[in-house]
């Protein structure tokens, strides 16, 4: 799956609360319920564990249309780049092993590495600031190891080594390069050994001979035709090509992911350190997250998690440690939001309140902006268009409410800005549509095919809550 360019992205400015620890009302678990069973278009699998037993778990749709396969925990289904959490799990395990450090440069494990990234390290493959593009190729491109290694090398980097943030497919292919060579096993193989055995997680892995591949999710595209399953794609054998492979295409159930986030919660796999060097906030992602060695850090480390998706499949994993409490959900169906399902599945158990159904309407481009809340969404639109961080200060200052400032602060919210600016490409936008308080923009993105959708709630004329997702081609 192309994960970096395509990559289903869900940034909530929200009011859900993250108290301490404490047990979810009996109730809350009953809305959820509710919640799920509303959406008559949903296909897919969610399974939430709280103080590592699984309170709900409920699978929703066909994994297999023509055969009329229903969806359950046990349905194996890409998790597209949670790939990337397992292989930074790997490359902490070998920093334990004492055979690497994050620190070591890529010309310790690649030869002839060009000038421009002789300064590249394993911690910036990590962290994704090493300079590359989100992808040098399509996911199901033959290519061998060798002809890999040879293109990223001949790549231009995007900027040099450690000075900005890209997601980006290639580092994590090439940290799979060094698991490999490091390690005398292939990829696949030392996470069986080392992290999935360990955890308990059964069906695991790109090819797992205990994995039941009949169960194998269809996926589904926009217009209901079948795009077939991950093994009836072109790979490598009994796993992908290197565009895809340590990256993404990882293939497991709905109760692998739920063994891993109890592995995590007990160290079965790494030493409590070590997780914590992995799940310490390294780079800024921009708009008030960062990225660990493998994970996106949110909500001021209260949030640990990662996402992927190709347009087609998409797959999340959301671990709270202070609640001691994990979602797992995927969705094979390229019209189904996962991720803003997600967050509302979230806010539920958090607030004990199911979100209200909005009716939006259209407005005439002709028209735009006719009213305040109009005129606000136009100047966002203005920033995103010629972004400057000043423009972006004056906008929270006169735009936003003082609570999604107090709840967020105005770096945080500029720099979400400069992330969607970035997203946007400069392109104007394409529809908008507006509710009794919200209001809908749709703008093509920078990657061709994709559109970022804006969500904008408002207190009386002021911006009191932002969200925004990707979706792919």
């Amino acid at each position: 799956m192309k994960t970096g360019t395509i990559l289903c992205l869900l940034l909530s400015f929200c009011s859900v609360c993250f108290s301490q620890k404490q047990s979810i009302p009996k109730a809350r678990w009953a809305l959820v319920k509710q919640y799920l069973e509303s959406r008559k278009d949903f296909s897919g699998m969610v399974q939430v564990a709280e103080g590592g037993v699984v309170k709900f778990s409920r699978g929703y749709g066909f994994a297999d249309r023509e055969k009329k396969v229903r969806y359950t925990e046990n349905t194996l289904s890409t998790i597209g780049s949670i790939t990337k959490p397992f292989t930074a799990t790997a490359i902490m395990l070998l920093l334990e092993q004492g055979k690497l450090a994050v620190k070591d440069p890529i010309s310790k494990y690649f030869p002839n590495v060009p000038e421009d990234k002789k300064g590249i390290t394993l911690h910036h493959l990590l962290t994704h600031s090493a300079g590359f593009p989100g992808a040098i190729g399509d996911d199901y491109e033959a290519i061998s190891k060798e002809d890999f290694v040879k293109l990223a090398m001949e790549t231009s980097l995007l900027f040099a080594p450690g000075t900005a943030y890209e997601y980006t497919n290639v580092g994590y292919s090439l940290l799979g390069m060094v698991v490999e060579q490091l390690s005398g096993m292939s990829y696949d193989a030392f996470l069986q050994k080392n992290v999935f055995e360990p955890a308990g997680m059964k069906t695991a892995g790109y090819d797992n001979p205990a994995a039941d591949y009949k169960l194998l999710t269809h996926g589904y595209l926009a217009d209901g035709s079948d795009w077939g399953t991950s093994k009836s794609k072109p790979w490598n054998g009994k796993e992908p090509y290197w565009h895809l492979k340590a990256n993404g295409g990882l293939l497991m159930s709905a109760r692998d992911m739920t063994q891993w986030y109890r592995a995590l919660r007990s160290n079965k796999v790494l030493k409590p350190e070590t997780l914590k060097l992995q799940t310490s906030p390294h780079v800024d992602e921009g708009g008030g997250t960062f990225y660990g060695y493998g994970y996106s850090i949110a909500n001021g480390g209260k949030s640990i998690e990662h996402n992927g998706g190709n347009g087609i499949f998409r797959a999340d994993f959301r671990w709270f440690p202070e609640l001691d409490l994990c979602l797992f959900a995927s969705s094979n169906d390229a019209n189904v939001r996962l991720f803003r399902l997600d967050d509302e599945i979230i806010r539920i158990l958090m607030s004990g309140e199911l979100p209200g159904q909005t009716n939006w309407q259209p407005v005439p481009m002709n028209e735009f902006p006719a009213n305040e809340r109009q005129e606000t969404a136009q100047a966002m639109l203005t920033v995103l268009t010629d972004y400057s961080a000043e423009a972006a200060a004056a906008f929270v200052e006169k735009y936003c409410s003082p609570g999604i400032v107090e709840r967020n602060g105005k770096e945080r919210m500029t720099g979400l800005f400069q992330m969607l600016s970035k997203d946007t490409g400069g392109n104007e936008v394409q529809a908008v549509y507006e509710s009794d308080n919200q209001i809908q923009l749709a703008i093509p993105a920078r990657e061709e095919g994709a559109k970022l959708k804006i969500f904008l709630t408002f207190l009386g004329n002021q911006v009191d809550k932002l969200q925004a997702e990707m979706e792919g081609n």
